[in-house]
């Protein structure tokens, strides 16, 4: 097996791979203005909620929807804060923090799909050969590939880490590991960061078009490799993020649609306590509109959920929260999920 499929399987089958957490700067947008001015505040802030329905769909297009265009042009209901800021590197920037109902209300109407904001983290290992030398690059590097890989995730709304390179790591990991994906060396010096998904670069001087990379990462015990080309390194990691961004959010998305009807039963339900995690749970995930309980008997729950999701997508999203999985046991029942509650806070 290569190193990087034994690297992927040692994540999965070991029980290393972190449940899902929630981006806390995903409702919060910055971007560049000329002036503090009502005028250019009101137009910035169009240009932040669409960063934001990029953020919160996995979309790297927003379809301009007739309710989506009428949203950016007065993005002011959206939102419940800003303020100004201002740097030697941006210049005047407005920030701007979203509120997540109307957002999500404004997904929902127009029919775009959601990404959830309970998303993988990324831990990213690239090395660059350049004159003969292979050099790692970490969260400290100047090689444009961090501001790169960094400014793109942001705008995609991706949690996405790379090496501090500290003693630690340099200890742990040399250049030449990562170039050859070395499953053995790779996956314990990545377990400190907590990292769900691994996305691994070597970046060549090729005389043709300036460099080459060659990327790999992994997702759902799967392999996905692809490869860029261009005298811009920055370009090469926007093309890296976007890559990875529209394959997690094309597997994690829900897509929009009329809210149907499912019914569930759960298990394991002991205590208030559960009862409350529960119904907790499920309401604060962001492509259920409403839970209604429609049954209690003995440690058992039976609910009806409005949702858009089909019920192996919710299923997939329980078992990656390691809160509720598939009863196996249970067959002699109607509901469209027959399921075990493990996660009590």
């Amino acid at each position: 097996m290569r190193g990087v499929g034994a690297l992927l399987l040692g994540l999965i089958f070991s029980g290393c791979v972190n449940a899902a957490d929630v981006v806390p700067w995903l409702y919060e947008v910055a971007v560049p203005v000329t002036s503090q001015s009502v005028e250019e505040r009101q137009r910035a802030s169009g240009e932040a909620l669409l960063k934001m329905l990029t953020r919160l769909t996995g979309l790297a297009y927003v379809p301009r929807t007739p309710e989506v265009r009428e949203a950016l042009g007065a993005a002011e209901p959206y939102y419940s804060e800003f303020r100004f800021s201002s740097n030697p590197v941006d210049g005047l920037v407005l920030i701007v923090q979203f509120d997540s109902e109307p957002v999500l209300d404004l997904v929902r109407v127009a029919g775009l799909p959601i990404w959830r904001t309970s998303r993988e983290k990324v831990l990213v290992w690239v090395v660059v050969q350049d004159k003969g030398e292979r050099t790692l690059i970490g969260a400290t590097s100047e090689s444009p590939l961090v501001a790169g890989l960094e400014s793109r995730a942001l705008d995609r709304g991706i949690p996405l880490t790379l090496p501090l390179l500290d003693l630690e790591d340099q200890l742990a990991v040399e250049a030449a590991a990562v170039w050859g994906r070395l499953s053995q060396v790779i996956d314990p010096a990545s377990r400190r960061y907590g990292a769900d998904v691994l996305l691994l670069g070597r970046v060549v001087p090729d005389l043709q078009n300036g460099w080459h990379s060659d990327w790999e990462f992994w997702v759902d015990g799967m392999v996905v490799p692809f490869t860029a080309d261009g005298s811009d390194l920055t370009e090469h990691a926007v093309h890296a993020v976007d890559v990875l961004s529209n394959e997690l959010a094309g597997r994690r998305m829900v897509h929009g649609g009329v809210a149907g009807q499912l019914r569930i039963a759960v298990n394991g339900i002991e205590t208030p306590v559960d009862y409350g995690a529960l119904l907790g749970y499920l309401r604060g995930l962001e492509f259920i509109d409403a839970v209604n309980v429609v049954e209690i008997r003995g440690a058992r729950l039976w609910l009806t959920l409005q949702t858009p999701a089909k019920p192996a997508q919710l299923l997939a999203a329980f078992e990656r929260d390691r809160r509720m999985f598939d009863d196996q046991l249970t067959v002699m029942d109607s509901a469209d999920l027959k399921l075990i509650w493990r996660g009590s806070d």
